[in-house]
């Protein structure tokens, strides 16, 4: 594990880089969604953004950024092929690595994925950006490289293979599961913020110094 976890690390680096030139990004969608006449239509695939430096692109920036974001996809695959080359001898498959395949699928809709705290890039975005065009194109690195990063730490659990779920139902399920995560995050946070783990239970107070 440990040449993959170099990987991931260099994969982080680039990832930081891109995340730094996440307006660039944006805008880059945005020319190339509009020259391609897809203005009212979500960015839900890898491929889609593929097709729109290849075909779409205005101006180097453009290609630059869209070419970073391919490259860090790219290396995502490849350490998920080296994980998932690791188990077939033995049989097994992991349900993390399983969702993680689909969700670099270059034709995997991703449009309705969205990376919550401890990430900050919907944040980032506009309301009607986030709810409309770019929240799943801004979520499926920080999610894959979650994924990733906890399967070759030893965090995942290794399941034997039973049915095959279709790449909709694998996406769907990875969905509802940050769904609620960042609802018990939330939940959690809102209990620090109001006394900890012990909020409900009264102050502790001295004896003797209760005033009448």
């Amino acid at each position: 594990m440990a040449g993959v976890r170099e990987q991931l690390l260099s994969i982080e680096e680039k990832y930081k880089r891109f995340k730094q030139q996440q307006f660039i990004f944006i805008t880059a969608l945005e020319r190339s969604r509009e020259q391609a006449r897809d203005k009212t239509e979500h960015v839900s695939t890898v491929e889609q953004v593929q097709r729109y430096m290849n075909h779409h692109c205005s101006n180097s920036t453009d290609r630059r950024i869209f070419s970073l974001f391919l490259e860090i996809i790219s290396d995502l695959g490849g350490v998920l092929n080296h994980l998932e080359s690791s188990l077939s001898s033995q049989n097994t498959s992991c349900e993390g690595l399983d969702t993680c395949r689909d969700l670099l699928g270059p034709n995997s809709n991703i449009s309705q994925l969205r990376a919550h705290y401890p990430h900050n890039e919907i944040n980032r975005l506009s309301c009607d950006e986030a709810r409309n065009f770019y929240g799943g194109i801004i979520s499926v690195i920080p999610l894959a490289l979650d994924l990733l990063t906890t399967y070759s730490r030893g965090g995942a659990q290794r399941l034997t293979p039973t049915t095959t779920e279709t790449s909709q139902q694998t996406v769907a399920k990875n969905v509802g599961m940050v769904g609620d995560l960042d609802k018990d995050t939330s939940k959690n946070l809102s209990k620090k913020g109001t006394g900890g783990w012990h909020a409900g239970k009264p102050a502790w107070k001295p004896p003797g110094n209760t005033r009448r």
